[in-house]
Order: structure tokens, then C-alpha cells, then sequence
């Protein structure tokens, strides 16, 4: 079915619109997901994930025309998640009984009382008992190097750099001085 050019324009200049409408649903929200997580992590931490967030929108752009490209040619894409490929994969990622989303929502609780509470009051304890002048700066920061590190060592998770599983310990041969057991 043809789709009016105006329409697919401006949909490709929405991350992950442009595929949703052309059916591509898991592709689409995938993109859309990505696009924003990138300008919600940017907004909480360092600027430079805007740079992400443009990569990932020119790729949303480029995609839906070549999403067009293959099904004019007769040889249409399949559909589904761009990161983990597959709703089977996003089963593996996110298990049954939710500890990953229980991990985040419990890291966004926790980072929300910080900003809110304790970092302020931090800031004047620091200020008044100790009369430490840079506290808010250093509180201020705190959030950023948290998120720094965490996306580094899943940076380094991903790549499988994960640490070594300890091998189980071995039977222990009998000191020289016990001899062995009868």
C-alpha cells in the first residue's frame, strides 16, 4: 500500500514514526525508547548523550527510507526490536519475575530522595558544621559519577567483560606432617 511522501516525511523526522508508520511497531518503538532514554539520561547526567540521541535519530531517519527502499524492491524487512532483536529477547532481558525493572525503579527512588532530601541537606551540613564552601558542588556531581560508573561497568557487561566466576575449591591434599587419612 503507498503511503503519502508529506506523511512519511514528517513521521521520518520523529524517531521511530516513520517506521510505525509503515507497520514496523517493535522497530519503531524501539528507536522512539532509545531516542528518549538517551535525552533523559542527558538531561540527569552529562550533555554528551545528546550526541547518542542524534546518531539514534538520524539512523530513524535514514531507516524509514530505506524500510520503503526494500519493500519497493519486494524484499521487506522483518520487524522487531532493534536492540535485542527479538520479543524472545526481550523475555531474557527483562526475566518473569521483574528484578531488573525492581533494580531500576529502586536506583530511580533512591536518585529522587537524593535530589530531593538528602543532597540539600547534605549541602547545609557541610556548609554550616564543617564550613566546607565547595559541598554543593561535590554533591551536585554525585548523581553524574554514579550514572558515569554505571554505564561504563553495562558498558563492560555488554561486551562480556564480566568478572570471573570463582571455580569451586578443590579437596586440599593432607599436610606433610598428617600423612593421609585411613
Amino acid at each position: 500500500m503507498k503511503k503519502n511522501a508529506i506523511l512519511t516525511f514528517l513521521f521520518a523526522c520523529i524517531p521511530g514514526a516513520g517506521q510505525m508508520y509503515y507497520g514496523y511497531m517493535l522497530r519503531g518503538l524501539s528507536l522512539i525508547s532509545l531516542f528518549c532514554g538517551c535525552i533523559v539520561i542527558s538531561l540527569m547526567t552529562t550533555d554528551a548523550l545528546v550526541l547518542t540521541a542524534a546518531i539514534v535519530w538520524m539512523y530513524s531517519f535514514f531507516d524509514t527510507y530505506d524500510l520503503i527502499r526494500c519493500a519497493a524492491a519486494g524484499e521487506p524487512k522483518q520487524d522487531g526490536l532493534l536492540i535485542v532483536g527479538d520479543a524472545e529477547g526481550l523475555k531474557k532481558l527483562i526475566p518473569q519475575n521483574g528484578k531488573l525493572l525492581g533494580w531500576i525503579l529502586i536506583g530511580l527512588g533512591v536518585w529522587s530522595l537524593y535530589d530531593v532530601l538528602i543532597k540539600h541537606w547534605l549541602a547545609d551540613f557541610l556548609y554550616e558544621v564543617l564550613h566546607f564552601a565547595g559541598a554543593w558542588r561535590v554533591l551536585d556531581d554525585i548523581p553524574t559519577l554514579a550514572v558515569a560508573v554505571l554505564l561504563i561497568l553495562g558498558g563492560l557487561w555488554l561486551l562480556g567483560l564480566r568478572p570471573a566466576k570463582k571455580a569451586p575449591p578443590a579437596e586440599l591434599p593432607p599436610y606433610p606432617q598428617e600423612g593421609p587419612k585411613e
